[in-house]
């Protein structure tokens, strides 16, 4: 173990690549030369974006010139790009992606062919500015090493593992803009799979208009980030581009976060529920466990670095490499769709404690509409309940299973809650002891940890 950690050495990226400034230079150009036409469609697209408005009523002033000045802004970004050492001015090119998705939110677009529009354009932009031909300012180089994190039995990042957080994060996505539809008065009414008018009352609360924006959109917004974040970069995205992962679970978990706390207070502040607000939520509970592995290897490999006195910030904008290790992806040609599921929530269990823990978080928030409690009472349910849904998922991921620890905390507020609010009632004292006493027992026991994960392994407890 000794002689392989002392193998170890990160290079940054001229060094992994062996070549001098100059030579570093001519593989940009020859990038570019072969991408040349990413900057074309960029520039028709942008030319179509400023049409729009003079083929379209767009009922608002200001969206009109927010298409304008942003196809002009993006024809003159790509026009500077066509210079190799100004490459990285391709990420102006997704910032104004950025502007058009958030612009209808902004201006509350009158028409929904704008909100669409605008929404078409940014994705597109970003497509071909990031996607389609690199990371800007990494010239194409591929950094050659290892798939694998060293000393971890599988690649967090490799495409098997993202397809479901992408597809995922695509579900969000339009079930978002679904809502955000008729926040922003383009349907009359939204259809709720589970509890009638439930989701008409919460896009529509007092809640929901106190925001700037809607609520809904700004979270087709953030899903839609989290789909194009989560084709950037290889499959050795942890070394070869670090800011991407940063980026992308900086973006999961603050979403995830923020849809826990609007699912809470649903039935606290508007006293309703939104069928697939709940969707979304889940579907963002199982994102977070999928993304942190990501974060972790990324995590020790810039240790690595700075123990190596290396760098800091060129290893995490552009990478490197961890030598003295082997670790390709598996061939998956042949291996069966069973198999391929597997592989694809590879480091994600679920031991029968953590659905123990799911289960009586989900009766707490349940609770309130089955036995008979006082609003204080209610109000504490659905906020523990939903607490510990949401510790038990992020449980789910090997690399972050010491976190069910907090759901034994939960566990003894939930009896001290029940001994105040029982209000002399046998129901509620012997279901709240029952929940406090089951969700204490399940939180202890690690259960199975069948991957490895290198230094991380000593946190696992």
């Amino acid at each position: 173990m000794r002689e392989q950690k002392a193998q170890i050495e990160i290079q940054n990226f001229r060094e992994e690549i062996g070549k001098d400034a100059q030579q570093f230079l001519e593989e940009i150009k020859l990038h570019n030369y072969k991408t040349l036409w990413t900057y074309v469609v960029n520039g028709i697209l942008a030319i179509w974006l400023i049409s729009q408005p003079f083929l379209l009523n767009y009922k608002n002033a200001a969206l009109m010139k927010s298409d304008i000045i942003s196809g002009v802004t993006v024809i003159l970004v790509e026009i500077m790009a066509f210079v190799p050492r100004f490459a990285l001015l391709r990420w102006g090119t997704a910032a104004v992606a950025f502007w058009l998705l958030l612009a209808p939110l902004i201006f509350w677009s009158p028409t929904p062919t704008t909100y669409l529009i605008d929404t078409l354009m940014a994705c597109l932009f970003i497509a071909f500015a990031v996607l389609i031909p690199g990371l800007p300012g990494r010239a194409g180089i591929h950094l050659s090493g290892p798939d694998k994190p060293p000393g971890w039995s599988y690649n967090p990042s490799s495409w098997i593992r993202r397809w479901l957080g992408i597809a995922l994060a695509l579900i969000g996505f339009f079930l978002s803009r679904y809502l955000a539809a008729h926040q922003l008065g383009y349907i009359p009414h939204v259809w709720d799979p589970f509890f009638g008018d439930g989701s008409d009352r919460v896009t529509g609360s007092a809640l929901s208009r106190s925001f700037p924006i809607s609520d809904a959109g700004f979270g087709a917004v953030a899903y839609v980030l989290e789909v194009l974040i989560g084709f950037m970069g290889s499959r050795a995205r942890w070394r070869t581009a670090p800011f991407i992962v940063v980026s992308f679970v900086l973006l999961v978990i603050p979403l995830g976060a923020t849809s826990i706390l609007l699912v809470i207070m649903q039935p606290v502040v508007v006293g309703a529920w939104c069928g697939f607000c709940l969707i979304n939520a889940a579907a963002l509970l199982i994102s977070v466990p999928l993304a942190v592995h990501e974060s972790i290897a990324v995590g020790q490999f810039l240790v690595l670095a700075y123990k190596q006195k290396k760098n800091f910030w060129p290893f995490f904008w552009l990478g490197g490499n961890v030598l003295g290790y082997e670790g390709k992806d598996p061939d998956r040609t042949r291996w069966s769709i069973r198999q391929r599921w597997a592989a694809s929530y590879q480091g994600i269990s679920l031991p029968w404690l953590i659905i123990l823990q799911t289960v009586v978080g989900v009766w707490l928030m349940a609770r309130p509409n089955v036995l008979p409690f006082n609003i204080e009472s209610a109000d504490c349910d659905h906020w523990l309940g939903a607490i510990i849904v949401t510790i038990a998922a992020v449980a789910t991921a090997e690399v972050t299973r010491t976190a069910r620890f907090v759901n034994v905390i939960a566990g003894v507020i939930v009896f001290i809650l029940t001994l105040i609010f029982s209000s002399g009632s046998t129901a509620i004292l012997v279901s709240g002891i029952a929940s406090a006493v089951l969700l204490i027992i399940a939180s202890i026991p690690k259960g199975a940890i069948v991957e490895r994960y290198a230094s991380w392994d000593r946190f696992i407890k």
